[in-house]
């Protein structure tokens, strides 16, 4: 008993803590359901497979290529909108995108061929 008195409470006190701290109890928190909405988005902005063809010809048009989107719909209609390994594609915007990147590159290289054709 004299042993405890000789040390100081402060010093009793931090040898407590710094040995035997308690962990606080993790007390599980509930799940909160996510409420399903009754209201289903607007289709069209690139969920929808296969796409309307209707969207389709908005989209080439608003890209500038209205001609292009009769043909980009049937290339990918007779795949069954199916990757060459029969993966289903999951978004038509993308393969819209790059239709038209892919169309423009050609447009551009043959201009450059009829340029060096016309220059030699």
């Amino acid at each position: 008993m004299i042993t405890q008195l000789a040390v100081p409470l402060a010093a009793r006190h931090n040898f407590f803590i710094m040995n035997f701290k308690r962990k606080a109890k993790r007390v599980p928190v509930e799940r909160r359901s996510i409420p399903v909405r009754d209201v289903m988005p607007p289709n069209g902005f690139g969920k929808e497979m296969p796409p309307q063809k209707a969207l389709v010809e908005i989209y080439f048009d608003q890209k500038g290529l209205a001609a292009e989107a009769n043909s980009f719909y049937d290339f990918y209609h007779r795949a069954n909108w199916c990757s060459a390994k029969g993966t289903p594609y999951r978004n038509w915007k993308l393969l819209a995108t790059d239709w038209i990147f892919n169309f423009e590159q050609e447009i551009k290289l043959r201009k450059r061929q009829r340029e060096n054709m016309l220059s030699n």
